[in-house]
């Protein structure tokens, strides 16, 4: 038998709330951009994006409007290996990122939760 993979063996990985522009329509169409945009990052990126809510869901609307937005967008969550984060984090912090990339991080975490709750974000039902 394998030995079992503890917690502390495992990679270890952030997460982070970002906010695009609505010109992402759909899951795919993000994760293409971010593809191409991570691709200059030196260590092998392997992002994950893990919930997206384009700009006319109702979930995004409820965020823009609890963030005291006004202009709508669209709102996701990446899981970002540790050793990677800092440089994705620089890449998609400053306040211009939203007009140089379309993509810009307003939170971080260890504990996805933590970042569904600031961006008042719905714990999605899981399908068993």
């Amino acid at each position: 038998m394998a030995k079992r993979l503890t917690k502390a063996l495992r990679g270890k990985r952030r997460w982070v709330g970002i906010e695009c522009t609505s010109q992402f329509e759909s899951r795919s169409s993000l994760g293409g951009h971010l593809s191409s945009l991570f691709q200059s990052i030196e260590q092998s990126t392997t992002f994950r994006l893990m919930e997206f809510y384009p700009a006319d869901s109702e979930v995004a609307k409820a965020t823009v409007s609890a963030l005291e937005g006004s202009e709508p967008r669209g709102f996701g969550i990446l899981e970002i290996p540790h050793p990677a984060y800092q440089e994705v984090r620089l890449l998609i912090e400053s306040e211009n990122s939203l007009l140089d990339h379309a993509v810009r991080s307003l939170t971080s975490s260890g504990k996805i939760r933590l970042v569904r709750e600031r961006l008042h974000l719905p714990r999605p039902n899981r399908n068993r």
